[in-house]
């Protein structure tokens, strides 16, 4: 069986990683004690406090920062708005895509500390199944930035970033085939690209999270504000040129081979975004080529409606298991089965 899951932000959810509403709050509160980098920091907050404030998002304090992302770099490869007159949109962008990479990269380190500490901790349990339930040969589409997934199935054999991101990591001096393919297609915190060319990055602090250096009190960098010129491989906008960047084409077409060849399709805490037409391109084109799956699983709590009429237009029904995915796991691990509930409107006609 060729199984792929494809994970949004619920799925991350759990370990108190933030959903699209709460990133910002996550991020700006995160933000080093370090003298220079704090005083970046409060530069990047006062910024986007001004945006805010022109832009407001609907509801206080919980802004879409992918949707607010958007506009701007909409705004500024055309009609820019009056917000940006006083504001370098371009360099800004880069300072709080540090500032994601820093707040994940220390929340993981954070996360995986209760791990060492072998806690009780709910979070570490739903972990633990989730990796109990992947098979060898499972591939893992995924548009978080975290590396909650992976650093859990490394720490199970299940997954190794010698070449587990679908590219190969020199500094792992060949070690084996990884069982498990994870293809992060909006990019992630670890990576860092010399280039728009570069296919193979650098993966950073991988003793920290691929190894025991959290036991020998290593810790990730934890500087936010301090730009990296752009090194923080991660695409936090609806508007991607996929075109533009060669290892994203690899990763894209990796995932779109993986889509079409599949004999189980399962989405968790991926809402599918109206304005993300690459991810609904890339999938609605993959499962109108694959005859071998007559729908797609759903787990999602909120019921995802995004996925109703865009499961009738690929001709495939859509089940729904509305749950939480930490539910779900340990829902699977104890009774050795999904159970699915139809949805009849999204039958397809024909």
């Amino acid at each position: 069986m060729n199984r792929v899951f494809i994970l949004g932000a619920g799925a991350s959810h759990f370990a108190g990683y933030p959903l699209s509403p709460d990133l910002w709050a996550f991020i700006r509160d995160k933000v080093s004690a370090e003298v220079a980098a704090h005083r970046k920091a409060q530069e990047v907050i006062a910024a986007m406090d001004r945006i805010l404030h022109a832009i407001p998002p609907k509801e206080y304090d919980r802004p879409n920062l992918e949707e607010l992302f958007t506009f701007l770099d909409l705004a500024e490869l055309g009609t820019e708005p009056l917000v940006l007159s006083k504001i370098d949109w371009p360099m800004l962008r880069l300072y709080v895509m540090d500032m994601i990479s820093e707040a994940f990269l220390w929340h993981e380190y954070e996360f995986q500390k209760k791990i060492g500490a072998r806690t009780t901790d709910t979070a570490v349990t739903v972990l633990e199944k989730w990796a109990d339930l992947l098979r060898n040969g499972d591939t893992i589409i995924t548009f978080n930035w975290d590396i909650l997934h992976e650093a859990g199935l490394y720490r199970s054999g299940k997954w190794h970033y010698a070449d587990g991101y679908g590219f190969a990591c020199p500094e792992a001096g060949g070690h084996s085939h990884s069982p498990i393919q994870i293809l992060k297609l909006h990019g992630s915190v670890n990576w860092a690209q010399r280039d728009e060319y570069d296919t193979k990055p650098a993966i950073e602090d991988t003793a920290t999270f691929f190894g025991s250096a959290v036991e020998h009190n290593e810790v990730p960098r934890k500087s936010a504000g301090q730009a990296n010129q752009g090194r923080n491989l991660i695409v936090p906008s609806y508007v991607k040129d996929i075109t533009s960047n060669r290892l994203f084409l690899h990763l894209w077409n990796q995932a779109s081979d993986a889509l079409t060849n599949a004999t189980e399709i399962t989405v968790i805490g991926f809402q599918l975004h109206p304005a993300d037409a690459p991810a609904r391109q890339l999938i609605g084109s993959a499962l109108l080529r694959n005859s071998s799956i007559d729908h797609v699983t759903l787990v999602s709590p909120s019921g995802g409606d995004n996925w109703d009429e865009f499961c009738l237009k690929v001709g495939k029904t859509r089940k729904l298991i509305q749950k939480t995915f930490e539910n779900w796991v340990l829902e699977y691990q104890s009774s050795g089965a999904i159970t699915s509930k139809a949805i009849p409107e999204s039958k397809p006609t024909h």
